[in-house]
Order: structure tokens, then sequence, then C-alpha cells
């Protein structure tokens, strides 16, 4: 009996010191600092015109990607040039104020592709589904070209990570 009593006393001694030396390699706090810092995170801000019109030939707009860092964000400027005339020649529309709105949006679009796009080749991921909508152009059952325009009332963010390299 004694010396059942010593063995168990003997195993759960070791028990508690393999606990012990455990707790102290793989220290729990610090293994969830590193997987909390495994990935870094970007968003790309809603399209805004950085620039006035280079006279009435040409609409800019741009898109701003944050690379979130400890000190604040990194900033890149994604812009993005469309030519009204041939805007206007490729749709089909006449040069009035509802067309120049439209190339416009064309312009918006184009910076959004050009910073996702950018973004994916660099191994980032879209880690939501961005409330955008683009315009859509269609060639309706007349053969008239038509317009159906997306979502231009909220400013956009598109958020992404990547694990940290």
């Amino acid at each position: 009996m004694m010396r059942k009593l010593i063995t168990i006393s003997i195993l759960v001694g070791i028990a508690g010191v393999s606990v012990a030396i455990s707790l102290l390699i793989f220290r729990p706090a610090e293994a969830q600092r590193t997987a909390s810092s495994k990935f870094e995170y970007a968003v790309i801000n809603g399209s805004y015109s950085p620039y006035p019109a280079d006279g009435p030939t040409v609409i800019t707009s741009a898109v701003n990607i944050c690379y979130m860092q400890n000190n604040g964000c990194r900033n890149e400027e994604v812009k993005s040039e469309v030519i009204i005339a041939k805007f206007l020649q490729d749709e089909r529309m006449e040069n009035n104020p509802a067309a120049k709105s439209l190339a416009q949006e064309r312009a918006s679009e184009v910076a959004f592709a050009r910073a996702i796009s950018r973004l994916g080749t660099e191994g980032w991921e879209m880690i939501d589904r961005p409330s955008i909508e683009f315009d859509l152009y269609y060639t309706n059952q007349q053969g008239i070209q038509s317009v159906k325009e997306g979502n231009r009332t909220e400013r956009q963010h598109v958020w992404f990570k990547r694990e940290r390299q």
C-alpha cells in the first residue's frame, strides 16, 4: 500500500513539473501576441478627384490605399484618367453634363479596379464584401446604349489582409 502511495506521489510530481515546464516554454501570452501580429492590413478609401480637370478633355479620379502600420497609415494614391472624347465615342454618347458625370464614375471605377488588382497581385486578400456598385453599360433591345448607374451615395472602403512577410 505504501509502495502504491509513493508511486502515485512520484507520478503526480512528475506531471506537475511537466506542466510547469510546458508553461515556461510555451507561454500563452506570447503565443497570442505572435498570432495577433501574424497579419497586416490595408484599406482602399473611397474615390475622390484630387486634381482639377486638365482642361475639358480629361477627367481624373483616384483612390487611396492605406497600409496600416503601428504609427498610422502609409498612403499610396492610385489614379485613373478618362479622356472624355474617347469615352463618348466608345459608349456612343452625346457630350452633355450627364455623360461627363458618367465619365467621372468610369474614372473612379478604373482607379478602384487598379488598386484592387494591385493588392491582389501583391498577395492581399479582400476580407469583406465591398458595397461598390459600378456602372453597368449595355445595349438595350432597340440597340441603344444604356447605363444602369452604380452606387454614388456613400464613401466606399474595401479592406484587405495578408500574412506578414
